[in-house]
């Protein structure tokens, strides 16, 4: 494959694989960093993507992946040294701009599949059909396991923020 023709197939993707390495990483540079190695990725497998049905749900697989390795490594990172992870400091008043930025940290609590599940369904927007296709998942696991993911997220939101539920 000549580097024109991957242009023209897979660069489309992304604005979306950033948007989605950033709503699991929750930081801008890593997400960006993330999507370039994506791409140093698929370029080393260029020769194989004929392969593969849908170059769009590999890239998201590959994302997804990565993310996930590099949040198993501050994990990791952070339990060897012993410290907490410091939060970033908010710097606008804003209480709605607060709450979003609380709710994707809680997200990004959650455990595999549900985080990437209610990235895809609350975040981007996706039917369950198009989770379905990318996740490699029935629909009805996939509805019962968002259902799940939003249950423990309230419950986590009553435990840490009781004062916004009333």
């Amino acid at each position: 494959m000549k580097s024109s023709e991957f242009k023209i197939l897979l660069l489309p993707f992304s604005s979306r694989l950033y948007r989605l390495a950033y709503g699991l990483l929750g930081n801008r540079e890593e997400a960006e960093d993330t999507v370039q190695e994506v791409y140093l990725k698929l370029w080393k497998m260029r020769e194989d993507l004929g392969k593969y049905n849908s170059l769009e749900a590999l890239s998201v697989r590959i994302t997804r992946n990565l993310c996930l390795d590099q949040l198993r490594r501050r994990k990791t990172t952070r339990e060897v040294h012993g410290e907490e992870e410091r939060e970033e400091r908010i710097e606008t008043e804003d209480l709605s701009q607060e709450r979003t930025e609380i709710l994707h940290r809680l997200i990004n609590e959650l455990p595999e599949p549900q985080r990437s599940l209610v990235y895809f369904r609350h975040i981007e927007g996706k039917e369950y059909h198009e989770i379905e296709s990318l996740m490699y998942m029935k629909e009805n696991a996939i509805r019962v396991s968002i259902s799940r993911a939003r249950k423990q997220l309230r419950e986590m939101l009553q435990k840490q923020y009781a004062s916004w539920i009333n």
